[in-house]
Parts: C-alpha cells; sequence; structure tokens
C-alpha cells in the first residue's frame, strides 16, 4: 500500500493514520492509502523501518474492509 504524508480530514475508507510512524523511520506524520502495487525489489532503494504491531493490525484490518 501506498505511504505518504499527505493527510485529508479525516480517514476515508482503507486509509490508516500511522501511529508509530517515528518508529517506522517514516520522516513525518504518514497515512497509508488504499493503493495497492507490486515493485520489483530493484527498484526499492532502501527499507526506512518497520510498522509497529499496532499500525501492522490497524493495516491489516484496513486490507480486510477493502478487500472483503
Amino acid at each position: 500500500m501506498a505511504i505518504t504524508s499527505q493527510f485529508r480530514p479525516s480517514p476515508a475508507l482503507g486509509e490508516v493514520w500511522l501511529i508509530d510512524w517515528q518508529a517506522a523511520g517514516l520522516l513525518k506524520p504518514s497515512v497509508a492509502k488504499p493503493v495497492f502495487a507490486t515493485l520489483e525489489q530493484s527498484l526499492i532503494i532502501r527499507k526506512l523501518g518497520t510498522l509497529a504491531a499496532a499500525d501492522r493490525s490497524a493495516l491489516r484490518d484496513a486490507i480486510r474492509q477493502i478487500l472483503g
């Protein structure tokens, strides 16, 4: 899913506001958007970090909500 620092006033369907964004190594407060993509390994420049357990759980819930 896409992660961005562009927030809406309130989360839309499938969006997850990341609570522990700093612990995840992100540079700004961030939101995961319901935009799915796959990338070739060669396009990944670096790994910023890992989402905290609470954010991973919220992300899983959002994916279930989107996919049914």
